[in-house]
């Protein structure tokens, strides 16, 4: 498929012209003449011919560009040159318009028409166009609407100027079919590696959209990420797993020197404020294995909690909290078979 470029920017590719028309259109001129593309209007300015008033400048909001594209009518017929009053008697159609749509082109709304022509060597100069149309502006002139386009009159761009700047011709194509042979146009194409690359670059395509992970993953260099990765994540879990090995090793290694030692920091934090029947109560009662937690802080917590809970036992079986030193004398000795109830109690609690 030949594409010929025009302008200083082309934006517009085949495909993209084939996809405005119509796929009987399509199916009906396959095989014959070309396809040319052209800027009809953009949004800016003009200085259009108006017949019977000479050239004016013209306003074009963006809206009406917009609503141009529906106004276009498939079928418009194409002319080489104005005609004094716009009428098509003694004008040979040279094409006719086959396609319509808005793109932006150089920053502008533009209106892109596509124009089917069955002799080539007629319109191969054209490159240039301006639209013959009803139109309504206000006292601004501002272009407020479109009623009709009755014509589309093509030029050459030596010899005049459009009344828009960038209505130009983008890109033609000629209209062959692909089996080789059929007509003098239709030469075969050998797109070149370097084509491919030099055309997903400048169009942006992403590798996602070309191939899947397993076209990656199956690729002789691409696939050594995968494999790499896949290694790393394996060495890392492992990693991973080993670190919380060793750290619940330490907590339990820190848990049972906390225990061993949980006596004797009891016994340091007893030297001073308490009695002998309150110490001898405390150690008996107390139990390292069953402290999650034995530092100074927590061991201080209970040792005030045990404090209290032998005031409460000694008060229930009227013993006072005086260590055995200070009772010395105070009491006459007894046997074992002497002592109540309530101090064998208290014996068996250690506040005896």
């Amino acid at each position: 498929m030949k594409v010929y470029i025009q302008a200083l920017e082309l934006d517009l590719n085949p495909e993209e012209l084939k996809k405005a028309i119509s796929p009987e259109k399509l199916k009906e001129i396959q095989g014959k003449g070309i396809l040319q593309a052209y800027t009809l209007a953009h949004e800016g300015i003009s200085k259009p011919k108006v017949l019977g008033q000479g050239h004016q400048i013209l306003k074009w909001p963006r809206a009406v560009i917009q609503k141009l594209a529906q106004i276009v009518k498939t079928g418009t017929k194409f002319f080489i040159g104005h005609g004094e009053t716009n009428e098509h008697d003694d004008r040979a159609s040279v094409g006719e318009v086959v396609g319509s749509f808005i793109k932006e082109l150089s920053g502008k709304i533009s209106n892109i028409i596509v124009g089917y022509f069955p002799d080539e060597e007629k319109v191969e100069k054209m490159d240039v166009c301006s639209m013959e149309a009803d139109i309504y502006t206000d006292e601004e002139n501002i272009v407020g609407d479109i009623n009709e386009i009755s014509g589309i009159a093509l030029g050459s761009s030596n010899e005049e100027n459009p009344a828009f700047p960038g209505a130009l011709k983008l890109s033609t194509v000629q209209c062959f079919v692909s089996a080789p042979g059929q007509n003098k146009h239709d030469e075969e194409k050998v797109v070149t590696f370097d084509e491919v690359r030099k055309a997903v670059r400048d169009m942006n395509i992403l590798p996602r959209q070309l191939f899947t992970i397993d076209d990656l993953k199956n690729d002789r260099d691409f696939s050594k990420i995968f494999t790499e990765n896949t290694t790393l994540k394996v060495e890392k879990e492992r990693l991973e797993k080993e670190k919380k090995e060793v750290e619940d090793k330490g907590k339990e290694a820190i848990k049972k020197i906390e225990k061993s030692d949980a006596s004797t920091n009891l016994d340091e934090l007893m030297k001073e404020g308490y009695t002998d029947k309150q110490k001898e109560f405390i150690k008996k009662r107390f139990k390292p294995e069953t402290h999650d937690d034995l530092s100074k802080e927590n061991l201080e917590k209970y040792l005030e909690k045990e404090k209290k809970e032998f005031t409460e036992t000694a008060k229930l079986f009227g013993v006072t909290e005086e260590s055995g030193s200070e009772e010395k004398g105070k009491k006459k000795e007894q046997t074992s078979e002497e002592l109540t109830m309530e101090e064998e109690a208290l014996k068996e609690i250690g506040a005896v």
